[in-house]
């Protein structure tokens, strides 16, 4: 079993950023936080989506996975969810993952730790 931290907010806390159990990969909710700790693009979910599957692949990449190996998503969004919100998510989606189709749920939230992001997501993969 390995466990990951990045950025200084993670190092202070009790969270795994990936947790590997046997052939599963546990990624725990990512924001599209700067090394320094600052937002990416404060309040831009298109730009934030963006940002959190690079550090997801980069993530999976230290377990020796890729995007291609993640089996669910889990999206908390804490803007309005609506159907245009829903459609410009699932452009980023595509760009990062291509035709790989990992099931998926999104959910709209009150909050997330920081008003400046917008967007957290977490996922499984599992790799053979």
């Amino acid at each position: 079993m390995t466990t990951e931290h990045s950025g200084a907010f993670v190092q202070e806390a009790p969270i795994a950023d990936v947790l590997r159990v046997g052939n599963t990969i546990y990624i725990a909710g990512q924001v599209a936080m700067l090394p320094n700790g600052d937002a990416h693009a404060p309040g831009d979910h298109i730009r934030q989506a963006e940002k959190i599957f690079e550090i997801m692949a980069e993530l999976l990449a230290e377990e020796g996975a890729s995007l291609q190996n993640v089996v669910k998503l889990t999206t908390y969004f804490s803007i309005p969810l609506n159907r245009q919100v829903s459609e410009e998510h699932w452009d980023v989606r595509r760009r990062a993952f291509g035709e790989h189709r990992p099931t998926s749920t999104g959910v709209q939230v009150a909050a997330l730790f920081d008003d400046d992001y917008v967007i957290e997501i977490d996922g499984i993969a599992v790799i053979e």
